[in-house]
């Protein structure tokens, strides 16, 4: 049986960058298609009245110790980028905007750039250098707002709460500390 893993995810979410690190190994392992489904953070959080860890300053204090703990068990590079959090408006109507065959490519450059070489991905001239004019009038479209905007009210119905948010049908992982039991339900079927 065919299995597909949705990866519902924002850039300017940490916790994203960390599963993307991850996700595409325990796809690869399970032979899962694996599809990437950038929605906007911040209006999954409006629609569900949610709010960001780093609002409450106990919560930040902690997330930042444990993204630290997280990076050194996937072995992966992170530095804080000193604009955090931006507006991912912007670079997830760019994503949008990507093929869909161009897309795993994309969005790693983007996590990359921010997670790891502190870039600005918010501003408009950097998304240039790492995407292109064209991904940049794409992402001015018409339409390609609604489908951000219609990707981020999926995944709200779907019951999404946050980032990252996976899906095996209907079944929802939420959180990239969520990994193994996700992994753990592809071994059940």
């Amino acid at each position: 049986m065919s299995q597909t893993i949705e990866f519902f995810f924002d850039v300017a979410s940490p916790w994203s960058y960390l599963a993307s690190t991850q996700i595409a190994s325990i796809s690869e392992r399970y032979s899962a298609e694996l599809q990437y489904r950038p929605f906007l953070l911040g209006g999954v959080f409006k629609a569900t009245h949610n709010q960001s860890p780093v609002s409450i300053p106990a919560k930040a204090t902690y997330m930042m110790k444990d993204i630290k703990r997280w990076c050194d068990r996937y072995n992966v590079d992170f530095n804080m980028p000193d604009n955090f959090p931006i507006n991912s408006l912007l670079p997830m109507r760019c994503l949008n905007a990507v093929e869909p065959g161009r897309l795993p490519e994309a969005t790693k450059k983007l996590f990359e750039a921010h997670w790891v070489d502190g870039k600005d991905i918010s501003d408009r001239y950097t998304l240039i250098d790492l995407l292109g004019d064209d991904i940049i009038e794409k992402a001015s479209q018409e339409i390609t707002k609604e489908k951000l905007k219609m990707t981020t009210l999926e995944a709200v119905k779907r019951g999404a709460f946050g980032a990252p948010t996976f899906f095996v049908e209907d079944e929802m992982f939420f959180g990239a500390d969520r990994l193994d039991m996700l992994e753990y339900f592809l071994t059940k079927r």
